[in-house]
């Protein structure tokens, strides 16, 4: 019995492995099949029936990213072969690493002091804060884009990366504070009381005691407002004209036009793209799930 029982038990964990692998490649395909046309030449991107795995591999639509020698099919950015070749692709790179940066930072460090008074402090209204927050989330980005377009223009700030900072603030600071509040409800107020009766401020309980047991939650709400602010194409198609201050979700559409397009740049812009987002989820993944986990769990 007990053979026939480990035997089971091995078949079915054989099935479950390999069920999990096709899951996995079917999720990974469109990754692996950006790859590979990136590394493929133009007269093998035509070819019949298409490879997955090159015949002949070439990084040249990396280097011509990279270089600036990229051919954008855009009507503002027609250039004469004989001229030198506008480099956009490194600045594109740059605006989407600054606005990302910058939203998620003011989106965590006003989201992080709004959850801590929620939980601390009594005062009217507080109990319903939450909730109105995460109805303003709800709401989808293209009723919030134009008013707050309109608002830029009166700030003098369209055509500038702050105007995406602040709008994808808007959009991400809800959620956060949400998740945030529902992860801080769930730290015993009994360890600051006790600290204090120790004599340390409240400021220092905070930054001592809060924050350390609250890093999983605000590490979880900052990818969060990453992935939002990297991804987004809405606001930037709206709030920019310039094409040196677009972000690269806006400017890699200038790889195309009409039906002519080149599959391999905009593969490879695809695969740039999803690197910092792939490696930064590799790092933190352990904090990732203890944050979600814990904020559900705890809200």
């Amino acid at each position: 019995m007990i053979k026939r029982f480990n035997r089971s038990s091995k078949i079915t964990s054989l099935c479950h492995f390999l069920m999990m692998a096709a899951i996995s490649l079917l999720i990974c395909f469109p990754l692996i099949w950006a790859l590979s046309t990136s590394l493929k030449p133009k007269s093998e991107l035509s070819s019949m029936p298409p490879t997955i795995i090159p015949k002949n591999i070439t990084l040249e639509n990396y280097q011509h990213l990279i270089t600036g020698k990229a051919q954008y099919f855009s009507a503002d950015l027609a250039y004469k072969a004989n001229s030198t070749p506008p480099q956009y692709f490194i600045g594109w790179f740059l605006n989407s690493l600054i606005v990302s940066f910058f939203s998620t930072l003011i989106s965590l460090a006003i989201s992080t002091l709004a959850a801590y008074s929620i939980t601390r402090f009594k005062y009217r209204g507080r109990k319903i804060v939450p909730y109105a927050s995460l109805l303003g989330y709800m709401v989808p980005s293209i009723i919030l884009v134009f008013p707050l377009f309109m608002v830029m223009v009166e700030l003098g700030l369209t055509d500038s990366l702050w105007s995406l900072i602040l709008g994808y603030v808007s959009i991400t600071l809800p959620f956060c504070m949400w998740l945030l509040w529902a992860f801080f409800r769930g730290i015993p107020i009994e360890l600051e009381e006790a600290a204090m009766i120790d004599g340390a401020s409240r400021i220092r309980v905070f930054i001592t005691i809060i924050l350390p047991m609250a890093f999983p939650g605000i590490i979880a709400a900052g990818i969060f407002s990453i992935i939002v602010s990297w991804n987004d194409f809405l606001f930037a198609r709206v709030f920019m004209n310039s094409i040196e201050n677009l972000p690269l979700t806006v400017g890699v559409m200038l790889f195309f036009e009409g039906v002519h397009v080149d599959w391999g740049l905009m593969m490879a812009s695809a695969v740039l793209m999803t690197l910092p987002m792939a490696i930064l989820f590799m790092l933190l993944q352990r904090h990732l799930v203890a944050g979600f986990g814990a904020g559900a769990v705890k809200g």
